[in-house]
């Protein structure tokens, strides 16, 4: 290993606690509840009934779960085993025709073969968690696994809204804010009570908020740099934002500063 390369996030990060409490989207978990993030992913990747499809870092599978109901194959792959474990139960409670259309296995980066291609590989909300050395293994694997003609679909957060789009939002919304957030006070309404110091802060907000979970983002991209990353591996890649915000700032600014950047890859011929 290069002395200077970073060592990969470990699989102990992503743990029980983190699928239950600390990632996002728990609530699409429930009976017809459909994540629009799934949509997203079957719309960039032209997935249709038949297809097979690799989810690489398919987390609690709900992705995978959801193709299956569309008629097509998905396998689940994550490194962590408590997602494995979380996928393969929350499996169990659809039928059994859904169940034969998927499988879930536990393999890091470095064990990723398969012996079949894929029409899909969806690497969703996973490109921030990896170092770009780790992302030319996992995507040169990809490149592999992929049918003629397969698309790689990525979605990961725009590094353009966390800097400038969303601060801007908030500073523009700062005199609604000054008006707002006290008349909640007096209704009984507002969550930032129990301090003034909280109050004030919320109010001033600017700066995108921090979880448990953006924690462990360690490689934030815009559209231009993960363009320029995917040509370098040898991919065509059509690149798009995606902002589920109605504002107008939002909508005029959404093909660079949009919330998540969406890729849809193919491999070039040779």
């Amino acid at each position: 290993m290069e002395l200077d390369r970073p060592a990969g996030s470990g699989p102990e990060l992503y743990d029980q606690d983190y699928y239950l409490k600390s990632l996002p989207g728990l609530e699409y978990l429930e009976k017809d509840a459909v994540d629009p993030a799934i949509l997203e992913t079957i719309r960039f990747g032209s997935i249709v009934a038949g297809d097979r499809v690799l989810d690489f870092g398919c987390g609690r599978g709900n992705l995978v779960i959801e193709l299956a109901k569309r008629g097509i194959c998905a396998v689940g792959v994550d490194f962590s085993k408590d997602a494995v474990q979380f996928a393969q139960s929350y499996a169990q409670q659809f039928s059994e025709e859904i169940q034969n259309r998927v499988q879930f296995i536990r393999l890091t980066m470095n064990e990723l073969e398969f012996n079949h291609k894929f029409n899909a590989i969806v690497f969703n909300q996973v490109y921030e968690h990896l170092y770009d050395w780790e992302l030319k293994i996992l995507i040169d694997k990809f490149k592999q696994a992929l049918k003629p003609g397969g698309i790689l679909v990525i979605s990961t957060p725009n590094l353009n809204y966390i800097r400038y789009l969303f601060p801007l939002k908030r500073i523009l919304e700062l005199p609604i804010k000054l008006i707002k957030e006290p008349l909640r006070v007096v209704r009984g309404k507002s969550r930032h009570t129990d301090s003034l110091q909280k109050f004030i802060k919320e109010i001033f907000k600017i700066k995108y908020p921090e979880s448990e979970h953006t924690r462990l983002h360690i490689n934030l991209q815009t559209p231009a740099s993960i363009g320029k990353f995917m040509e370098e591996r040898g991919f065509s890649a059509k690149i798009n934002c995606v902002d589920y915000h109605t504002n107008l700032l939002g909508k005029l600014t959404e093909r660079w500063w949009g919330e998540t950047i969406w890729v849809a890859a193919r491999a070039k011929k040779n």
